[in-house]
């Protein structure tokens, strides 16, 4: 008897357990102590600042938003996509950016690379279509101080471009499996062109030159380019090696230099997701 509750008890006691594990795995992904190590020490401060933003893009992306844009008037239809876009980008930022703590955690300085511009290229698209194409939309409607359904649908066709414009054709690759779903009228979503991200690139460089040696030098980190191959070799007795895990990492001294300025691009990014949330116009600028 007693054996049998022993066995109960300790059965109970693991699975509290690797509850609990899973839970501080799931929240609080922080940097290791060998990488804060490694890593210069007036960046120490900007390991927690990344870590701060990663929890706090965690928990906007716990919630679960369903995909249903067909037969909703201009208003509803409008704040569904807004709602849409939010939620897609909560849940990528935090992706990349716990993706990137892994990383580094792991010394996978190939994969810091591609996270890096991928960062990039997210935010030059969010940025391109907030700033450049919405906001004038967004504030030529609210000039008389109401909103119609005409001026909402000069909109629209914006918002589902940045939520589902694509560069392939998807159409192709997955028609019988989108043809198999409720909430998706076959075909309707998978034929809108994406603008191309140099092009949006090219719009913030205009306001932050910056953006252009960053891009540059994080294009070259994912293409098979020296770049790329930095990122794998190390330094051993003052001479450059190829490969292997001895010396010291060529690869933490481009982190060293390009962390902070990817933490920058998330002020960007704050901005452009606060102004996609004041987007929602309220119920009394609303006319029919």
């Amino acid at each position: 008897m007693w054996e049998v509750v022993l066995y109960l008890f300790a059965i109970a006691f693991l699975l509290s357990m690797y509850n609990l594990s899973y839970i501080n795995l799931k929240i609080m992904i922080k940097f290791t102590s060998t990488i804060r190590q490694k890593i210069k020490p007036n960046l120490i401060d900007d390991l927690k600042k990344f870590e701060e933003i990663t929890e706090f893009l965690h928990q906007k992306s716990e919630n679960t938003l369903m995909w249903h844009p067909l037969e909703k008037n201009s208003y509803d239809l409008y704040d569904h996509y807004l709602d849409a876009i939010l939620t897609v980008y909560f849940n990528k930022y935090y992706l990349l950016c716990k993706s990137l703590i892994q990383a580094l955690n792991e010394e996978n300085y190939l994969l810091y690379g591609l996270i890096g511009r991928s960062l990039i290229e997210h935010t030059a698209i969010l940025r391109y279509y907030v700033t450049s194409k919405m906001f004038p939309l967004v504030e030529t409607a609210l000039e008389d101080g109401k909103v119609t359904p005409e001026e909402v649908e000069t909109i629209i066709p914006w918002l589902e471009k940045h939520l589902i414009g694509n560069r392939f054709d998807w159409g192709d690759f997955l028609a019988d499996y989108f043809d198999e779903l409720d909430n998706l009228k076959p075909g309707n979503i998978l034929k809108n062109s994406q603008v191309n991200v140099i092009t949006c690139l090219k719009k913030w460089i205009e306001e932050d030159k910056s953006i252009q040696n960053l891009y540059e030098l994080f294009s070259d980190l994912v293409h098979p380019n020296l770049g790329s191959t930095l990122l794998i070799s190390n330094i051993v007795d003052n001479q450059i090696c190829i490969g292997g895990h001895s010396g010291d990492a060529i690869a933490l001294e481009i982190v060293n230099r390009t962390l902070k300025q990817l933490l920058v691009i998330f002020g960007e990014v704050y901005h452009q997701l606060k102004q996609l949330q004041e987007f929602k116009f309220a119920d009394f600028l609303r006319v029919s």
